[in-house]
Parts: structure tokens; sequence; C-alpha cells
């Protein structure tokens, strides 16, 4: 392990993040306030196959209502949590179709996915629906990873489209 690279890696992350906030901050639509960037401790990151702690802070801030957005060192994401009965099959489809590489895990019992593009990308979205109603979790994390800033912000502003139409969002 190189110290430098980790050092410049950790800092980019940071930087990236810093600054989308400013830009989301000036772009959203009425109705989603950008809260501060902050230091986000007892993260879960999946690697290897299973989800593990992050003992470290990773950057995230929060886009009210609903929406968190971030970095971690396995890529930048957004996470929106919808509660079980906004949940349809259409905006289930259209979620998993818009972003691919995505997860889906109950608020309340998390390490337990219901939806894992790293271990389920041939399930249709009936057969995630389906997991989603054979759960007792009544608010449902949907989790999008992403390769850059760039394409963050991007599904920023795709997911809000998305949780108009489909009326996922308390506005």
């Amino acid at each position: 392990m190189k110290v430098r690279e980790v050092h410049d890696f950790l800092n980019r992350l940071w930087e990236d993040v810093f600054a989308l906030n400013e830009e989301l901050r000036e772009e959203l639509p009425e109705g989603f306030e950008v809260e501060d960037v902050e230091e986000v401790f007892g993260a879960y990151i999946f690697l290897d196959g299973e989800w593990r702690l992050m003992k470290y802070p990773h950057p995230a801030f929060e886009i009210k209502p609903q929406i968190e957005v971030g970095a971690t060192p396995e890529s930048y994401y957004l996470v929106v949590a919808v509660p079980r009965e906004r949940i349809s099959e259409n905006f289930l489809g259209t979620f998993l179709e818009v972003f691919p590489r995505s997860f889906i895990y109950g608020s309340e019992n998390f390490l337990n996915d219901v939806y894992n593009w790293r271990r389920d990308g041939r399930l249709s979205p009936t057969e995630v629906l389906e997991r989603i109603k054979g759960s007792n979790e009544k608010v449902f994390q949907f989790e999008a990873n992403f390769g850059s800033a760039k394409a963050l912000k991007q599904g920023v502003k795709r997911l809000i489209d998305l949780g108009k139409r489909f009326g996922i969002f308390d506005l």
C-alpha cells in the first residue's frame, strides 16, 4: 500500500462530494434542500460478497426529503428512503433500469438486502417486489452506485424526476 495514493484518493473523494454539494444547492428544484457535508461513521460497504463495516468516516450529505448522497472507497452513491406502500412494480422496474448498479435493503435490517446488483442481476422487478412484500420492513433504502461524481450528479437529478413521477417523496 502506498500511503500517498491512499491520501490522494481520499482527498479526491472529499473534494468531489464538497463540490457536488455546492452544485446541487444551486441546481435542485424547489422542495429539495441540500444539507451540509458531514463525516458519516458506521456505514457498510459491499466487498468480497458481503457487507463489511467501515470503521472510518466517509463524506456524505442529505437532500431533504429522503435522499443521502456520498462517496466510499467503493463508489459514489445515492440512497433514497421509500415507504413500503409507495413502492410499485413500475417504480421498482424503472429504478432498476435507470440504476443498474443498485442495492435495495430495509431500513431496520439493512444487512439483509432484498436486491443486490452484484448477486441478483437477473431478478425481475416482480421477483424483487415479492421479496419486499415478504419482508417486515416498513421503509426500504434504494441505493445506486456510480463511477464518478459527475455520474452521481446526473443520477440525483434522474432520481428526483423518477420520485416525482411515482410519488415517492414527502413533498
